[in-house]
């Protein structure tokens, strides 16, 4: 259903739509630029860039640390784009991968605080913001992946997942509402 709604409309028109709904439902209050770069972002990315993640996007941060200029400000957004994107999007194929979701989180707002260094005043508080709330932004995304766009049975793991990231109160809502109580894993089972 979702991939028709996107035929019928525009990328940015549907993706707009998508984040202004995912916002509400996270409870997460960004201004419009913010709603907006999200939207571009989503647009940027219907078609996933295969070799997204071929390149360590570690080793692509420290080497935006030796650049100057707009090829710094451009590759620090980059890593911050492909954090949040993966993130928001992919956290529960991270689960099982050596590099966890908390560490495309943390790179990721790194990024957008270097990207705002990298930058004059009307962009550096953007980018100060877009890293400020890099968590909630990854909520958002984590909304709209498993509400319309990848939505599975395994959509309960996924949001449990995303709770333990990002701990958000919506999130642990609904999995109350679904009869689980998030919590902590523990170590023994029973």
């Amino acid at each position: 259903m979702a991939t028709q709604a996107i035929f019928e409309t525009r990328p940015t028109e549907f993706f707009r739509d998508l984040v202004r709904s995912a916002m509400r439902a996270q409870r997460v209050d960004e201004e419009e630029e913010t709603e907006f770069y999200l939207v571009q972002l989503l647009a940027r990315h219907v078609r996933v860039d295969r070799e997204i993640l071929e390149r360590p996007l570690g080793l692509s941060f420290l080497e935006a640390q030796g650049e100057g200029g707009a090829r710094r400000f451009e590759r620090f957004k980059r890593v911050g784009d492909t954090a949040l994107f993966v993130s928001g999007i992919f956290t529960d194929s991270l689960e099982g991968s050596l590099v966890q979701p908390s560490y495309y989180v943390e790179l990721g707002r790194l990024a957008y605080q270097r990207t705002a260094e990298s930058t004059r005043p009307p962009l550096r508080e953007m980018f100060r913001r877009l890293a400020g709330h890099f968590t909630s932004l990854v909520r958002v995304l984590g909304e709209i992946a498993a509400s319309d766009l990848f939505a599975s049975d395994r959509d309960t793991l996924r949001i449990y997942r995303r709770w333990l990231l990002t701990r958000g109160a919506v999130d642990a809502a609904i999995l109350a509402r679904r009869g689980v109580i998030a919590g902590e894993p523990t170590a023994s089972r029973h």
